[in-house]
């Protein structure tokens, strides 16, 4: 690996996001009886994909909302054109979305770094090494 250059050695994970912030306190006037808990049996989520590399930059995110379709996607925002913006019906990463991570996120990155490192041959591109923490789940 030592022939890789560090902006071509990517790692990548997922998290959960929660949407809907949830607490299990309040605020409320002192002496009050009855005072509620907003939003603390809200689940909620979106996962996001994020991968960056070994000379520390980020790639574009993706955002999985949960869903069938697009009108699952937030109203009124607008995200950056090179995030990835998808669904699933459980918001969860799966194998379609893995594969367009690298498909619309890695590959561009990596041949986006490519066409600005000096060419060691012309025949063979810069060799890249990505590596995933992202657990699969059948």
């Amino acid at each position: 690996m030592e022939d890789i250059p560090s902006q071509l050695i990517i790692n990548w994970d997922q998290t959960g996001i929660s949407v809907v912030p949830g607490s299990s306190s309040t605020m409320a006037p002192y002496g009050l009886r009855h005072v509620e808990i907003v939003g603390m049996g809200d689940k909620r989520q979106i996962t996001a994909v994020i991968g960056a590399s070994v000379s520390g930059e980020f790639l574009p995110p993706q955002l999985i909302f949960t869903g069938k379709t697009p009108a699952c996607h937030p109203n009124g925002v607008t995200f950056p054109a090179d995030w990835h913006i998808t669904h699933t019906e459980n918001h969860k990463a799966n194998e379609s979305t893995m594969k367009d991570y690298i498909t619309k996120v890695i590959v561009p990155y990596i041949e986006k770094i490519r066409s600005q490192l000096p060419q060691r041959h012309v025949a063979s591109p810069q060799p890249a090494f990505v590596r995933s923490d992202v657990p699969v789940y059948h």
